[in-house]
């Protein structure tokens, strides 16, 4: 939450130091007001009556230009805050459309009575474009439940596609009647729209109007459709190769791709496609390897895909210089298990848009069972009979799976989320509610939320800090955070603060607010080692007291379970 948490720090240390000369009180400009549009208007207003203890809402149009508020209803303290409303934010900065809170300082415009508002933030996203913010007011500190998250989340996307369609384009006319609480604020200076809301022609009445989603959504489902039928006739993995590489080009213009095929017996690879740009860096970045093998993060973990940066050498006019990669891996999945990996490379760290991540995904999930098939034929390259037929070198998904065998399900090895599941979950029966996990991704040098409990102190640092959502990422080299420290030297390490745990995340300020709002900071910090190399390790706090001897002894012996456990699993895994 890179620029959000910035500016928060900064108000935060804004709210706390005392008016001076160099800073005089100035009051905002004034604001020209005409009438909202009725979409938005009305979601917010249902916002209002569906979040408890939510008593104000305001939408900001992303670009800013100028003082850009769009709507606003109810009490916004946050209003004339300039550094809200011209705030640029990363695509990475927040999650698309799911509010969060923040303990922003009430600016000085506003007269408060009572306990200090939260402000409510979310990025409205719509065709994998930010097209505003959501504020909100919330003077609560109690936890929003379920069915209040659900409509929130609800009404983010309502009002994204709200600000986003062409409807608001009819700002830019002028309201003869105005209604005091029914506001679009928008600066002194014209506001240019884009050229897209504006010159688009309205559809005639004989002309059905489509929604650009389910636009989008057809022309991806052609694309998806287009590689099944390219994939129909191909019995060998250079060929299917290929075909992904056009794919995968054409969606999310790649400089680097490959797919990494296992051994069925031994943790290798056994056949690799790479190909690369025309470009001279693009044939650098294809000579530094990367891992995508069997034991590399994307493979040992059950997720849909994984993305990192990592940098390499290149040699130019001035000598050697860094360049930045973006990489995003698929693991290569059929009848549960994972057989390879497909790797996506692009320079610059910006990484790939929502919506190009997804769709390639897809494009993966069509591919996976054929080359699931001819890994299992070990037909890699094409044939040198054009008379053989397919069918013989490639089985039908169903048909080409393994035998079934009578089993007995409890003898079913678990898988790697299972046994860390398992530690969190015998860590709670021993008193421990508070726990959470993260895992080691050697590629990328960092470290990696992966499980949390599910005590409403966890839940309260995961919505912080993104733990199970894979936002938690720390670098493995960082000198002042403890648990970087505890994978380092494999050891445990025990942090007074909870500072040391979140650095650099948060600032001392930051930590010491969300370990008020946790209620503690002590920590254990026990490296999880498999076969003698770190991979993750089990975080026992934030508590208010520090676990005795014997619950560390404990802890201790459940992690060691734990790594034994995950070494047989990933020995005995295909």
């Amino acid at each position: 939450m890179g620029g959000v948490r910035r500016v928060a720090i900064e108000g935060a240390r804004a709210s706390t130091e005392e008016p001076s000369v160099e800073s005089p009180t100035i009051d905002p400009a004034p604001l020209n007001v005409v009438r909202m549009t009725p979409p938005v208007e009305a979601t917010l207003r249902i916002l209002l009556n569906s979040v408890p203890y939510l008593i104000g809402a305001a939408v900001v149009r992303q670009p800013a230009v100028g003082d850009a508020v769009e709507a606003q209803v109810g009490r916004m303290p946050w209003l004339h805050d300039r550094r809200l409303l011209t705030l640029q934010l990363p695509d990475d900065s927040l999650p698309a459309n799911r509010a969060i809170l923040l303990d922003w300082p009430v600016p000085y415009q506003a007269e408060w009575v009572g306990v200090p508002p939260r402000l409510l933030i979310s990025r409205l996203v719509t065709q994998d474009r930010t097209v505003g913010v959501l504020l909100g007011t919330l003077i609560s500190r109690d936890q929003i439940s379920a069915g209040a998250r659900e409509a929130l989340d609800l009404s983010c996307e309502l009002i994204a596609a709200a600000v986003g369609s062409d409807s608001l384009a009819t700002l830019s006319a002028p309201s003869a009647v105005e209604e005091p609480r029914r506001l679009v604020v928008v600066p002194d200076e014209s506001m240019r729209e884009p050229e897209s809301s504006l010159v688009i022609a309205m559809p005639t009445e004989s002309e059905p109007v489509l929604d650009p989603k389910d636009e989008q959504d057809e022309r991806d489902r052609q694309v998806v459709d287009e590689v099944a039928r390219a994939l129909d006739e191909l019995t060998d993995a250079r060929s299917i190769g290929r075909v992904l590489r056009d794919a995968v080009t054409a969606i999310a213009g790649v400089d680097g791709f490959s797919v990494a095929l296992f051994n069925s017996v031994r943790r290798e690879v056994a056949y690799r496609y790479k190909v690369v740009g025309a470009d001279p860096n693009s044939a650098e970045m294809g000579r530094q390897a990367i891992d995508d093998g069997p034991d590399c993060y994307a493979a040992r973990h059950d997720r849909r895909w994984h993305g990192f940066v990592r940098e390499i050498g290149v040699r130019g006019p001035e000598g050697v210089e860094a360049r930045k990669i973006s990489v995003l891996q698929y693991p290569l999945i059929a009848a549960d298990e994972i057989f390879g990996v497909a790797t996506l490379q692009i320079f610059g760290d910006t990484g790939f848009s929502d919506h190009a991540t997804r769709l390639v995904l897809r494009v993966i999930e069509v591919s996976s069972d054929r080359l699931a098939a001819v890994r299992r034929a070990a037909r890699f390259q094409p044939s040198l009979s054009p008379q053989e037929s397919a069918a013989a070198a490639v089985l039908p998904p169903v048909a080409a799976a393994p035998f079934p065998t009578p089993a007995d399900p409890s003898t079913e090895a678990p898988t790697t989320d299972q046994i860390l599941n398992d530690l969190v979950t015998n860590c709670g029966e021993i008193g421990l509610p508070t726990t959470f996990m993260v895992g080691v991704d050697p590629a990328a040098g960092l470290l990696r939320g992966e499980l949390i409990s599910s005590s409403p102190a966890a839940r309260e640092l995961d919505y912080a800090l993104g733990i199970s959502a894979g936002r938690f990422t720390i670098e493995l080299s960082d000198r002042y955070n403890a648990i970087a420290r505890a994978c380092r030297e494999g050891r445990i390490v025990t942090s007074p603060t909870l500072e040391e745990l979140v650095h650099p995340l948060r600032d001392a300020d930051g930590a010491a607010t969300l370990e008020r709002l946790v209620q503690g900071g002590r920590s254990t910090i026990i490296p999880i080692s498999v076969s003698g190399d770190v991979v993750g390790a089990l975080v026992v706090g934030p508590m208010s007291d520090e676990p005795g001897f014997s619950t560390v002894v404990k802890v201790r012996d459940l992690v060691n379970e734990t790594a034994s456990r995950l070494a047989e699993a990933w020995r005995t895994k295909p």
